[in-house]
């Protein structure tokens, strides 16, 4: 099945520069094999900075544009877990101790889960050639997407039948 969800840019760019392979979800909404479309959302514009400034870049370096669907992965293998263990097996590869240090990690995971999560490892990241913006996705299927979204091809909609239709048939390069 495919997927469109959306994900911070700090995390979009993280997934796509290899140093966050698990995605923790509070439900088991992905199945491995799955595909996972990135619609790169909002969030805090100086965590941004600051992790992009960690890894010696800048703004105009990002490899993502919020507001747009700029690639994707495959779910590798799906864990469920209580939380220490989810944060003792995603610390390091989840993005959560990187950008916002052991504790704050620790206590955003802790509120987002409570007892029980799921770490989706990412395989395979991939970018599209030509990102698909919100804009264009307003001018090809007269729908406004801003902020959280998570959409499936279970939909029976057809502007989302469309919308997969064109993401699967997209020039894309791995990384």
């Amino acid at each position: 099945m495919e997927h469109v969800i959306a994900l911070h840019q700090v995390y979009g760019e993280l997934i796509f520069r290899g140093l966050k392979y698990h995605e923790i979800r509070k439900k088991p909404i992905f199945k491995e094999g799955d595909t996972i479309f990135l619609y790169i959302a909002r969030g805090n514009l100086n965590i941004l900075r600051r992790t992009l400034k960690k890894l010696g870049l800048n703004e105009d370096q990002a490899l993502t544009k919020r507001g747009s669907i700029v690639g994707g992965f495959e779910v590798g293998d799906v864990i469920k877990a209580d939380f220490e263990t989810l944060w003792e097996l995603t610390k390091d590869s989840s993005g959560l101790a990187f950008v916002h240090g052991e504790e704050e990690g620790k206590k955003w995971l802790k509120d987002y889960i409570k007892e029980y999560g799921y770490a989706f490892t990412v395989e395979k990241p991939f970018l599209f050639q030509e990102p698909l913006t919100r804009e264009k996705m307003k001018e090809l299927y007269d729908v406004h997407v801003e902020g959280i979204i998570h959409l499936s091809t279970k939909s029976r909609q057809a502007w989302v039948k469309a919308l997969f239709e064109d993401l699967m048939t997209r020039e894309i390069r791995f990384i």
